[in-house]
């Protein structure tokens, strides 16, 4: 226990640890096998987006590092809940990873929430901010997330985090009571982590649907996606993260109003654990809403697989042919010469190639003015 606590129990809670023990291992390997491969993919669409000066890939890079890095700390999270709530691994490693994985949170918020303020300025000032989104200025207001979220999660970096529980059990990150400064750091995350940048999103996702609603020039069919995007995105922050942050405020609170009380802790530690586990689907959403939705992202992609898949079978990429998009962001369509194959993996020229060339060349550009609409 920190030894500048204010509120000292002396008492340890008796919670039922029972959920741990094959939720949260579930749970963290289904999201290991979904979420490693998926964040992967979409850092490397987002570094192509980068290179074609989309400043949405900056913040695309960050929230996969983010992602990929709290996937980092899962195997040692499933052994501790295999091992009933147990950790063996040290001191230091338990404040290091418990930093990585409960800071993951808050940045996935944060660039969620830069996600969400770009794309609206994109949609309903795209010329007025056109300066202002470049990827410079991307990169600028990522180094400051990351510092801010660094810097106010890492006070458990300076407390001891390792509690022994009643039976004889080392619990890392967790106590029950929880402590004074604890809860107060809490109250800042719910508040400032988490409220203030998902009311920032549903304010900008608002004024993305007026934008759209109010523009005559764009489809009734790709308004509609619009829409669906819009609130898809903001009920995936919503349901991964209010959950968690209901119950971390309603724990602190209780804390706060009876400090050496076990009574909640008890009480709302199953519901607890479980929103904190579902906490990790971010990882899995995060991919699938921001980089496998965009044109751009999804050609990036699949030309990437397709190469891969050329060079195990033939030792040699698949030619692809690119069109930058007015966004910025690449889109990658194959050629008739990507499609189809000699037995010796040569090229296969028709006479009609001009002219399926040409068609390809119209949908791209299809594709590009429907990328500036989202």
């Amino acid at each position: 226990m920190a030894s500048n606590n204010t509120a000292i129990c002396n008492i340890t809670c008796q919670v039922d640890t029972k959920i741990d023990q094959f939720f949260h291992p579930t749970l963290y390997i289904i999201v290991i096998v979904l979420g490693l491969p998926t964040n992967c993919m979409a850092l490397w669409a987002a570094y192509l987006q980068v290179r074609q000066k989309n400043e949405l890939g900056v913040y695309l890079i960050n929230l996969s590092v983010a992602d990929l890095l709290y996937i980092a700390t899962l195997p040692l999270w499933i052994d501790y809940f295999l091992h009933h709530d147990n950790w063996v691994h040290g001191q230091e490693s338990c404040k290091l990873f418990g930093f990585i994985f409960y800071t993951n949170i808050y940045v996935s918020i944060a660039f969620l929430c830069c996600i969400s303020v770009d794309r609206y300025l994109a949609v309903a000032h795209p010329l007025r901010f056109a300066k202002v989104r470049r990827v410079k200025t991307a990169v600028a207001v990522s180094a400051v997330v990351w510092v801010i979220e660094v810097v106010a999660n890492s006070a458990p970096l300076f407390h001891n985090e390792l509690f022994p529980n009643e039976r004889n059990h080392t619990l890392c990150f967790e106590r029950y009571p929880m402590q004074e400064w604890v809860a107060g750091m809490n109250l800042y995350r719910s508040f400032l982590g988490f409220l203030a940048p998902w009311l920032v999103m549903l304010a900008g996702y608002r004024g993305i649907l007026r934008a759209v609603r109010t523009n005559v020039s764009t489809e009734r069919e790709e308004k509609a996606k619009i829409k669906r995007l819009a609130l898809s995105l903001v009920l995936i922050a919503l349901l991964c993260f209010a959950p968690y942050h209901v119950l971390l405020l309603w724990r602190s609170v209780l804390f706060l109003r009876a400090p050496c009380s076990c009574g909640g802790e008890e009480m709302l530690f199953p519901s607890y654990h479980a929103a904190l586990a579902l906490t990790s689907l971010n990882c899995v959403a995060d991919p699938i809403l921001y980089c496998f939705v965009n044109e751009g992202a999804r050609h990036d992609v699949g030309r990437a697989l397709t190469r891969l898949l050329a060079a195990l079978s033939c030792g040699s990429p698949v030619p692809s042919m690119h069109i930058d998009g007015l966004t910025g962001a690449s889109v990658t369509v194959e050629t008739p010469l990507a499609s189809k194959k000699t037995g010796f993996c040569g090229e296969v020229r028709t006479s009609s190639y001009k002219a399926e060339l040409e068609a390809f060349k119209d949908e791209c550009l299809q594709m590009t003015i429907l990328s500036v609409k989202k």
